[in-house]
């Protein structure tokens, strides 16, 4: 059998298999994916609120 033919057999048997299956075990990404955007969220509320102005009042005039 020549390597041609080794691959035809390869792809035929694959093909059989493609779309015939689901996903195992994903949900760990989603967790580490919904981790990392509240973590996000924290670090951003956190660095606005240190930068707010100390005396929102020094700045209008009446």
């Amino acid at each position: 059998m020549s390597a041609l033919e080794s691959l035809t057999v390869l792809a035929q048997t694959a093909a059989g298999q493609v779309g015939s299956g689901r996903i195992q075990g994903g949900w760990s990404y989603v967790w580490v994916s919904y981790g990392i955007t509240w973590g996000s969220f924290v670090v951003y509320a956190l660095s606005l609120w240190l930068r707010r102005p100390k005396n929102p009042s020094a700045g209008q005039k009446e």
